[in-house]
């Protein structure tokens, strides 16, 4: 039976090599406590982070990984992209909240730092992805990346109205 979807070849699928960029905002209120969880936002994004990290490796032990934290100015861990779990582990337990408040946070060179990256990823045929956890307004952080995209581009282009 040619139609019968157990008769049918089905080649496996190549899973793409990505660069996964963490970018954490870790100001005070990362410390507030998740009121189901009974744990500090900070520490269930670590865990979470953790297992992602192992999940995507068991998936594709090629997929690397880098981490940078936000405060006033974005900061760099792990500046080159590995697949070293242990380095990952230390800097993700090592976070710490930070007194300093992100609202006048400034992302145009971490994304003009994500853009080269990007470049570098793709000419070694792997994909770029930034996962960004911003605690501020979502609205906030919209505009932010709009300002900060048009920046780092420099297309001309405009803001969508709403």
């Amino acid at each position: 039976m040619t139609g019968h979807p157990s008769s049918r070849n089905h080649s496996p699928q190549r899973i793409n090599s990505e660069d996964i960029l963490f970018c954490m905002d870790v100001d005070s209120e990362s410390l507030v406590e998740m009121k189901t969880a009974r744990v500090n936002r900070l520490d269930a994004i670590k865990q979470a982070i953790l297992l992602f990290v192992n999940s995507k490796l068991s998936i594709n032990p090629d997929h690397r990984f880098s981490f940078a934290t936000l405060s006033k100015f974005a900061y760099w861990h792990i500046k080159e992209f590995n697949s070293d779990v242990e380095s990952m582990i230390a800097v993700v337990r090592a976070l710490s909240a930070t007194t300093v408040s992100s609202s006048q946070l400034d992302l145009t060179n971490l994304f003009r730092l994500a853009a080269h990256e990007a470049k570098k990823s793709y000419s070694q045929n792997r994909i770029l992805r930034v996962v960004l956890r911003y605690q501020n307004c979502v609205q906030n952080l919209y505009f932010t990346f709009l300002f900060v995209l048009r920046a780092v581009t420099k297309d001309k282009w405009h803001m969508p109205k709403q």
